[in-house]
């Protein structure tokens, strides 16, 4: 039977294997198990409006044209056709909520998307 420092010896020399594989093979590098993970990929739409959220843009509504327009100015060009999955899904996992009401209490004819 092979020991607690065997076990965890074993996996490292296993991992270090694994890396030499991927390098030979000229796959990339196998990320580390310690790195934070995210429900959307690097670099897509929803991370694009997620940064958005986290600069505060959506602590008052917006309706998708001033969505555009926002991330226009970041040099990232859309179309609403872009917007509306990703926003959608944004919208299940409750980082944002959709609504008519604008903040004066009029009712909008577009949704309008608003931190939760």
């Amino acid at each position: 039977m092979i020991g607690g420092k065997g076990v965890s010896k074993l996996f490292k020399i296993l991992e270090n294997h694994e890396q030499r594989i991927c390098a030979l093979e000229g796959k990339r590098e196998i990320k580390l198990k310690n790195k934070a993970k995210t429900w959307y990929k690097s670099g897509s739409t929803i991370e694009k409006i997620v940064l958005l959220i986290d600069d505060g843009f959506f602590n008052i509504p917006h309706p998708i044209t001033e969505i555009i327009l926002e991330l226009k100015r970041k040099d990232y060009h859309l179309k609403a056709s872009d917007l509306t999955l990703p926003l959608r899904r944004i919208v299940r996992k409750e980082l944002l909520k959709r609504t008519k009401k604008g903040t004066d209490g009029s009712i909008s004819n577009t949704w309008l998307y608003m931190k939760k």
